[in-house]
Parts: C-alpha cells; sequence; structure tokens
C-alpha cells in the first residue's frame, strides 16, 4: 500500500537546510555556458544523387544465340576408365528453356545410354546434360560394364537446330580387380582363413569358382568361410570389416595344407563382377607360407658377426616367430654370467643385453622346451657362441649442455665414463652468465672445425687424468672441479677429450663438453611478453630464499627475491 505523508512546512525545509555548510562558488564555476573541450566539427554536405530507388525495371535482352545446325560440342567419360562417377553431354544451343529444376527434370532427354539404367538426368544450364545413377549400394555408374551412349540424328533444339548425323562413344568400367589379401606374411598356419578385398562388389559363391589354391603345385578343395571361422581370425575379421559391403570373401582349404610348403593363392581369369557383365581376362595372385620345423635361423651380435664389441646385444633369429606366454627364464643361459643381463623376446628373435667384457666368448644355451606360437617345440638344446671382441675407444658424459653438481656433495665431482682410454685431458674454464651466447655458438661449431675450438672463458685447469679400468672395461670417471671454483662455487664449461678427439672424424664419442654450475640456488622462470617471476629456492632442501638478487647476464639487477622467494619484474623492451 502506498504510505500517506504531510509535506514539511517552509521553517522546517529552512531548518534542514540550515544544517548544511556554505557552499562555496568558485570564479570557474560562474560562466554562462560550460562548452566542450573540443568541439564537433560541423556535418558536410554530401552529393545528391537524382535517382529513383529503387530503379524501375529494366527488360531482360535473351542472349544472342547463333542459328545453324544443332552439335556436340564434347561429353564424358570416354574409352576405358577406372570409375565413371556420372555421364555429360554439351551440346552448342540451348536445348531447353530456362525453367525450375522440376519443370526440367520433366523434359524429354535426348541422349541414349545402353545398358539402361535408373537414375536421374539434370540439365546444368540449358545446354549441358549431366545423368547420375541411382542405387543405395554405389554412388557412381557400375563396374565390370560397357556402356554406349547416343545422341540420335534429327535431335532438336529449342531454336530449330537439328543434328545432322547421329553421336555415339562407348566407356567401360574395369571388372573386379583384386586390392587387398590375407594372410601375406611368412610363416602361417596349416589351416588360415583366407581373405580378398576386390574394388567393387562381387557374389562370393561366384568369385570362389574362380579361385584357385596350390600347395607345391598340387591344387587345394576350397569352401566359404562360415561367421565363427572368421571371428576365430582377428586379423581376418577385421580386414573384412574394413571393406566395405560385398567387397570381400573369406574362404578355407577344406583340409589342412601342407608344412614348410609355398602357398600361391591365383584369382581368375573370368572372375565376375555383381555390377556387371564383364568379367576378368587375367590372372591376380598372392602368395605366402606355412611354418616349418621350428629352429635357428642365425645367431650374432646387433652389429653383425665380424665386429662384436663389448654392450652390443646378441640377438638370436628363429625362423618362425615365438610364444612369448610360453617363455621362462630357464631357457636360457649364458655362460659366463653376464651382469644386468636382460632378456627380450619379441617376434622370431631374442635379445640378450648387459654387460659384456671384451675379449670373452659367451656361451647361451637355448633350450630345447621353447615353442613356437604353433605349438612346435625346438627339440633338442642348441649352444650357440658369441666372441666379443676389442671395445673401440669410447668417452660418454652427460648430454645436456648445462649440468647443476648435486648440493649435497662434498666435492663438486664431474662424472664421465670410458673404455679402452689409457689417459684422459680435462681442461676447464671460468665463465659467467654473460658467457651463454658466446658457448652456445661454441657448440654449433665444434664438430665444423678441423681443428678443436677453444670455449669462452678463462682457463682454470688443465690437466691429464688416468682411468682406473682394465681393458674393454667401462671406467667412471670423477673430476674434481674445486680447483678451478673460488669459494667452492661458480660456473665452469668443462672440456674433456680422450684419444684422437683432436681430429674432426674422431670427436664423436671421444670428446665430453658441457657447462657445469656449481650453486645452492635453484631458480626456476615463468615469463608472458610483458613479465617474468622468477623463484628461487636452496637446491638441498627446496626452502624459498630471500634477498637473492635477480639479474641479467650482463650484470644488470632487475629484482631481489621477498620472503616467499619470489620477484616479478617487467621485461626489458630490447
Amino acid at each position: 500500500p502506498v504510505a500517506s505523508g504531510e509535506p514539511l512546512t517552509g521553517e522546517e525545509i529552512a531548518q534542514i537546510l540550515a544544517r548544511l555548510p556554505a557552499l562555496d562558488v568558485t570564479p570557474e564555476d560562474q560562466v554562462a555556458f560550460r562548452l566542450p573541450e573540443e568541439s564537433l566539427p560541423p556535418p558536410r554536405t554530401g552529393e545528391t544523387i537524382q535517382e529513383t530507388f529503387p530503379p524501375p525495371p529494366v527488360p531482360a535482352t535473351p542472349e544472342a544465340v547463333e542459328a545453324g545446325p544443332l552439335e556436340v560440342l564434347r561429353y564424358a567419360p570416354e574409352g576405358e576408365i577406372p570409375l565413371a562417377p556420372f555421364i555429360s553431354v554439351t551440346f552448342n544451343q540451348p536445348m531447353v528453356p530456362l525453367a525450375t529444376l522440376g519443370a526440367l527434370a520433366a523434359e524429354e532427354v535426348p541422349v541414349q545410354v545402353e545398358p539402361a539404367l535408373p537414375g536421374t538426368w539434370k540439365w546444368l544450364g540449358t545446354k549441358t546434360l549431366s545423368f547420375e545413377y541411382e542405387s543405395a549400394a554405389i554412388d557412381r555408374l557400375p563396374m565390370a560394364t560397357e556402356y554406349v551412349v547416343t545422341v540420335p540424328a534429327g535431335t532438336q533444339s529449342m531454336i530449330g537446330g537439328v543434328l545432322a548425323e547421329a553421336v555415339s562413344w562407348t566407356f567401360s568400367t574395369p571388372p573386379p580387380v583384386m586390392i587387398g589379401s590375407y594372410p601375406s606374411t611368412d610363416p602361417q598356419p596349416l589351416e588360415p582363413v583366407f581373405v580378398v578385398l576386390f574394388d567393387q562388389r562381387i557374389d562370393p559363391e561366384a568369385v570362389l569358382d574362380t579361385i584357385q589354391v596350390t600347395a607345391g603345385g598340387q591344387a587345394i578343395p576350397l569352401r566359404l568361410a562360415d561367421g565363427e571361422e572368421l571371428d576365430a581370425d582377428k586379423a581376418a575379421r577385421r580386414m573384412a570389416d574394413d571393406a566395405g559391403e560385398d567387397r570381400w570373401l573369406a574362404f578355407v582349404a577344406q583340409e589342412p595344407l601342407p608344412a614348410d610348403a609355398a602357398i600361391q593363392v591365383t584369382v581368375g581369369p573370368g572372375t565376375p563382377s555383381a555390377e556387371g557383365p564383364l568379367v576378368t581376362t587375367a590372372a591376380q595372385r598372392y602368395e605366402f607360407r606355412t611354418y616349418a620345423p621350428l629352429r635357428i635361423e642365425r645367431h650374432d651380435c646387433s652389429w653383425g658377426n665380424d665386429r662384436c664389441p663389448p654392450l652390443a646385444p646378441f640377438v638370436i633369429q628363429f625362423n618362425n616367430p615365438l610364444d612369448v606366454d610360453a617363455y621362462e627364464e630357464s631357457m636360457l643361459r649364458v655362460e659366463p654370467a653376464l651382469p644386468g643381463a636382460t632378456v627380450d623376446v619379441v617376434g622370431s628373435s631374442i635379445t640378450i643385453r648387459g654387460a659384456t667384457a671384451g675379449r670373452t666368448t659367451y656361451r647361451v644355451t637355448v633350450s630345447g622346451s621353447i615353442q613356437d606360437t604353433f605349438g612346435q617345440r625346438l627339440g633338442d638344446d642348441a649352444r650357440l657362441e658369441f666372441k666379443v671382441g676389442s671395445a673401440e675407444p669410447a668417452l660418454f658424459g652427460p648430454e645436456e649442455a648445462l649440468v647443476t653438481l648435486d648440493p649435497a656433495s662434498k666435492q663438486p665431482i664431474f662424472t664421465v665414463y670410458a673404455i679402452n682410454h689409457d689417459s684422459l685431458k680435462v681442461r676447464a674454464y671460468e665463465v659467467q652468465p654473460s658467457d651463454w651466447p658466446a658457448y652456445k655458438t661454441y657448440l654449433q661449431n665444434l664438430y665444423q672445425q678441423e681443428k678443436l675450438p677453444e670455449p669462452p672463458g678463462r682457463r682454470v685447469m688443465n690437466e691429464t687424468l688416468k682411468p682406473e679400468a682394465a681393458a674393454d672395461a667401462l671406467a667412471e670417471v670423477g673430476i674434481d672441479l674445486g680447483p678451478g671454483l673460488e669459494g667452492g662455487l661458480g660456473h665452469l664449461v668443462v672440456v674433456v677429450e680422450g684419444q684422437g678427439a683432436q681430429r674432426l672424424q674422431d670427436r664423436y664419442g671421444r670428446i665430453v663438453v658441457a657447462w657445469v654450475q656449481v650453486t645452492q640456488i635453484g631458480l626456476d622462470a615463468f615469463a608472458d611478453p610483458g613479465q617474468m617471476v622468477v623463484w628461487t629456492t636452496a637446491l638441498k632442501d627446496g626452502a624459498p630464499l630471500a634477498g637473492v638478487t635477480v639479474g641479467t647476464g650482463t650484470g644488470k639487477t632487475l629484482a631481489t627475491t621477498g620472503e616467499d622467494g619470489t620477484a616479478a619484474f617487467d621485461l626489458p623492451a630490447e
């Protein structure tokens, strides 16, 4: 409800206004009219167009058409073609009036096609006629068919032109072409499911009558595979499902195939199509082989028998794929013992990896109980020899360009690994973050120049180390960087050279280069186009570090971290 009220008297209003402070009036407030700081410019006059809108209708003038005899300018397709999506004919004169598609569809078509096909003729304009085949199964003209297209003599255009002589042409689509087959790899079981794919629809029964399977030259009786047999072979089922409806057939032999035999599958000639009457005139073939008794084909190092250095894997190759589920560790024995040995059974091969010693002959015994995927066993135990020779001199180190040493270590030790190196030349160069661009350039040129280039920085270490390891044994070499660091912290570019590393062709595997930083500060940085946030922590325990100065490589200070170890600053424009 609306509340009722009583208006204040003049005296009451005066009492309320008397409570307000006096209104100070400044000279700026007393102006006749306050104009905007910048007035809008006056509108400019435009050109007046003296035309009627909308314009009056203009009578359409039809395009002039030259009179004369009617001609067929072009047609398609023609000849032997792999695929026929449509038929097209173009005349030199208008054949139908300008009208709706529905009205044009009712016009009689001056083109005849043999054999007759269900479909739709469409006028594309007034001169071009197109035919599209109608079918729920395919979106093109049927394959395996020879077509004859005729435009009869006497055909008349809309302006009276007459076709003096009939125009006729032919084209044909191919009979069935085999585009896929299964099985196609060796070896195969004795009762495989055969699958053949075609580029068009086929009748499996009719096609099977034109297929012959031979084993060693002897014909094998065949029958179509049933659903259970196809489902039992996952690869065959997947291939059939992906082939498309009615474009494949699956069949099996009525008796098991012979073992260790070459199997040839011949399709045609005379293979029919379910789309047209043409049949194949040439045979289409593929081959595979059934499994043989399980045997070892070869054994060697992964680098070949003539070169078997330490650490190279041993490879045992069988003729058939092995049954991984049936494999047990006891089926392989290596003598002498191989430290850190691992065994991988993949396909038809066994790979043995481990810390093999140089100049040593290893004997691997393969149990006769090992079996393949066909259930066959090797039979007798096989004893194989692998003669490991001497290793090429090699040197390994961190693959990263920047290495941070363990902050908990009492000594700044940089570790490399060497084999067959009597001595290692170690040099270290004191650098600053501002040297990082020059270091990257040094790495880019490391394998480009004939002579080993000098890295940036001031050399602070130059010594030779003797790895303590037997011949052909991998040695872990710890390099104490303490003598090159002031106060135990700093940045060093470390270069470790093995024998012959100065030669360009020998630097791979014989030189280690790394930027090594020894620090107690961990640094993370996050940047967007305008700002960077840094977070500093103690490397030992991850605690945030306050009061850490953050600057550029040129020494310019940008920020100092707060209690949470973070600092934010704007990125410089340059």
